[in-house]
């Protein structure tokens, strides 16, 4: 009886290896996060890398748009001399000079205009970080989504596949089927298994690169559906393009140039400060004030000017010549939305509702014996790649319809 007291006691030696111990693998996984695409592209608005890089320049345009408001740019200037004046009864004499540059008043406001058109291309350039990376966003997502279709459709291939072999097995077993038959049902049963495998690495990189593009770590499974509609008038499309970000950039450039010619306009002019001190000479205290001009004579602001004028004109040019770019890119994915829209609706009108009953009628004809095995794979196989069809032009209009609202300024 007293051993049955001691199996307790027995175990502490133990105790120092139970956290060496496996832990169970259902502690270790994460929860599945479900993400549609309204959630993915609010985080990519605000967590994605460019977003926070852009962001932070925005923050560093305003801190140089605060120093350009200032009115003093300039230090103040102490000057100070000493020393004795040996005559007589001998002095110590002294002089201090405080000298303080003044902002012009069209030197303050063109380096304020041009403080403020760095802001303003700042904050275009983040908006234009934020577009890209959503399109890249959407762009992932609907492969991601439309990955998990085909992988579906695949996997039902393999298991009709898979029967089909099993039937061809049992008859070949009684005598009723041939090698050749037989190896024909072997080499689709095969094929449809890869065809999923090679279906469900490509969802993979789907939803890897959409995790990488969210910075997401945990696993994630996505939901919803991407429904096709009719884009905007190609006219609606055209008045918006002023609203991409990238023009607004260069607009932002534009001005800001143009204020760099403003300021070498204005240091052309004499630049003015005030001094004043106090000084003693032979006992006598001496106070006195002045003005300073700083004269023009081998810098004029050339250039400044120059660089301005310069760079302005470049802006300019550039602008038109995007512009122009931005307006064909539209009317050119418009044009091709057009017909990749065509093609979605003419599979789904003519040949999506026929596809399930040719397989019935195929699977029927062949139990009845009016076809062979061969007429029936082959049947199989064009309803498989007819459905396969009709995700690539889904896919692909759906893609479509997102560098549209791209180039149009509409994504933001």
């Amino acid at each position: 009886m007293r051993f049955r007291w001691l199996w307790p006691w027995a175990a502490l030696p133990l105790l120092p290896l139970l956290p060496l111990c496996a832990v169970p693998a259902w502690s270790q996984e994460k929860a599945i996060r479900a993400l549609t695409l309204d959630e993915a592209l609010a985080l990519a608005r605000d967590h994605g890398r460019a977003v926070i890089l852009a962001r932070g320049r925005i923050e560093e345009a305003r801190a140089r748009q605060a120093q350009a408001s200032r009115r003093f740019q300039e230090n103040p200037v102490l000057e100070a001399t000493g020393g004795y004046r040996r005559s007589g009864a001998g002095f110590f004499d002294f002089d201090a000079t405080v000298t303080q540059g003044l902002y012009a008043g069209r030197r303050r406001s063109a380096r304020m205009a041009g403080a403020q058109a760095a802001l303003d291309r700042s904050e275009a350039e983040l908006a234009e970080a934020r577009r890209l990376l959503l399109r890249d966003v959407w762009t992932s997502f609907a492969r991601s989504r439309l990955s998990q279709d085909r992988v579906k459709l695949l996997a039902r291939n393999r298991q009709t596949a898979e029967a089909l072999l099993a039937a061809t097995e049992r008859r070949y077993e009684a005598g009723e089927g041939t090698a050749l038959e037989l190896n024909r049902a072997r080499v689709a049963a095969a094929s449809a298994r890869a065809e999923e495998s090679a279906a469900e690495a490509s969802a993979s990189t789907a939803l890897t690169d959409l995790k990488g593009l969210l910075g997401l770590a945990e696993p994630i499974e996505i939901q919803g559906d991407l429904p096709l509609r009719q884009p905007l008038e190609l006219g609606t499309l055209l008045a918006g393009i002023g609203r991409r970000p990238d023009l607004q950039a260069l607009t932002a450039e534009v001005r800001e140039a143009e204020a760099e010619i403003l300021l070498g306009q204005a240091l052309t002019r004499p630049g003015v400060g005030v001094s004043g001190g106090v000084a003693r000479e032979e006992g006598m205290d001496i106070v006195r004030a002045g003005i300073v001009l700083t004269l023009p004579v081998h810098d004029r602001g050339q250039e400044t000017l120059a660089v301005g004028q310069a760079r302005a004109a470049a802006l300019r040019q550039t602008l038109a010549a995007a512009q122009s770019a931005a307006e064909t890119e539209v009317r050119g994915r418009y044009s091709i939305l057009t017909h990749q829209l065509a093609a979605v609706r003419e599979l789904e009108h003519t040949a999506l509702p026929a596809l399930d009953d040719n397989e019935s009628l195929a699977g029927k004809s062949f139990e009845a014996g009016e076809i062979s095995l061969g007429e029936l794979l082959l049947i199989r196989r064009e309803i498989v790649e007819t459905r396969l069809a009709y995700l690539d032009r889904l896919l692909d209009a759906t893609l479509a319809r997102f560098e549209l609202e791209t180039s149009a300024g509409a994504l933001q």
